[in-house]
């Protein structure tokens, strides 16, 4: 049976697509936060130093004498801590959510390397987890393309070698990672982390767009 999706019926957007969309946005919100909670720490480094190589009982003693000013500072970075690891369950649950049913829709018509489980604890692994998420992508990507044109239907595509730039990266990203003791590989890891995410939304929005069309395509063959 073939469609066309510039017939396709419009109707409101599937749950899960709609999930996608909400996982990229509270993917912007995390590197928002991520930036925030990278320069603040470094901040907090610099005005915790005099108290570093004191010992425990000292350190505190002194710490109490510390000036209004910067307590607030120090507990206004406790609540970014706290904001910021709800702000990265939320986005994980969220795309790992959609990751997990965006396969298990694409299983309907063909099979795929990665199951819908085992996509989701690859994409799981701290560090690098880009590794495995270059292959399910792509693996993705591929596997759309193939039910999609087959049926005449609208497939949206990465620009050619985007998709290589998740792997780059997260080589790229380790070497300062280990050594994240250095200033300058923390700032690194900061500034990576924009075209990181880039990437990721890119990816993701190519494949929500072409998971669209699935579902549609779904309800179309078995109504």
């Amino acid at each position: 049976m073939t469609c066309n999706t510039e017939t396709a019926i419009t109707q409101e957007e599937p749950e899960n697509i709609q999930r996608g969309r909400s996982a990229i946005v509270w993917l912007k919100v995390f590197v928002i936060f991520s930036l925030i909670m990278g320069l603040f720490s470094e901040y907090v480094a610099v005005l915790l130093e005099p108290y570093a190589n004191l010992a425990e009982k000292e350190a505190i003693e002194a710490m109490q004498t510390m000036g209004i000013s910067s307590a607030i500072t120090i507990l206004s970075f406790i609540l970014l801590i706290f904001i910021t690891c709800i702000v990265i369950f939320i986005t994980l649950f969220k795309c790992c959510k959609w990751l997990y049913i965006n396969i298990k829709t694409l299983r309907k018509f063909t099979s795929t390397k990665f199951s819908p489980g085992a996509a989701v604890v690859l994409t799981l692994i701290p560090w690098i987890c880009g590794f495995f998420d270059y292959y399910i992508f792509k693996d993705i990507l591929a596997q759309q393309e193939q039910v999609l044109k087959a049926r005449n239907a609208k497939f949206v595509a990465l620009k050619p070698g985007l998709l290589k730039w998740i792997f780059i990266l997260t080589i790229v990203f380790l070497i300062p990672s280990i050594l994240y003791d250095f200033l300058v590989c923390r700032i690194l890891c900061l500034v990576l982390l924009f075209p990181f995410c880039w990437l990721y939304i890119k990816a993701m929005n190519a494949m929500i767009e072409n998971e669209k069309t699935l579902s549609n395509l779904n309800e179309s063959e078995n109504p």
